[in-house]
């Protein structure tokens, strides 16, 4: 039997086929799938389940202000801003979740602080059009369970 473990250390972000290193620290990746949820409708006729199609998402990487790859992200973002293109964006996550967002943008920067006793970590917010999520190598415990 496999034992899933989370490790923060175990993370893989590539980015346009760079490996992305120096995350901030807590919880440095965010991702967000829009559509593929259920909703339920009233009608004349009673109630009804309304479940909306897939429809990409935003993912947010957080990288410490001293990260190795900080400049990377900025210059890869210039060059997107200058010659668009849609890139592709590959994460591991601790529990060995596979995520693949293709048809991506860097998307407007966050305002971030500086000059205080310590800085802010570097939020890069990237639209997707499609995300899709590999979760097989994740062992499902429900069967444990009942």
């Amino acid at each position: 039997m496999r034992v899933n473990l989370y490790s923060q250390n175990r993370h893989i972000v590539v980015i346009d086929g760079i490996p992305i290193q120096g995350f901030a620290e807590g919880d440095y990746m965010q991702i967000k799938v829009d559509g593929n949820a259920a909703e339920i409708t009233k009608g004349g006729d009673g109630p009804a389940m309304n479940i909306s199609t897939q429809q990409g998402g935003e993912i947010t990487i957080a990288l410490q202000p001293t990260s190795p790859a900080l400049g990377t992200l900025y210059a890869l973002r210039e060059e997107q801003a200058n010659n668009p293109r849609l890139i592709t964006i590959s994460l591991v996550t601790g529990v060995e979740e596979i995520i693949t967002a293709s048809g991506c943008a860097f998307a407007d920067m966050p305002q971030f602080q500086t000059g205080g006793p310590t800085m802010q970590g570097r939020q890069f917010p990237l639209k997707a059009l499609k995300i899709r999520l590999d979760n097989s190598a994740v062992e499902a415990v429900v069967g444990g369970l009942l």
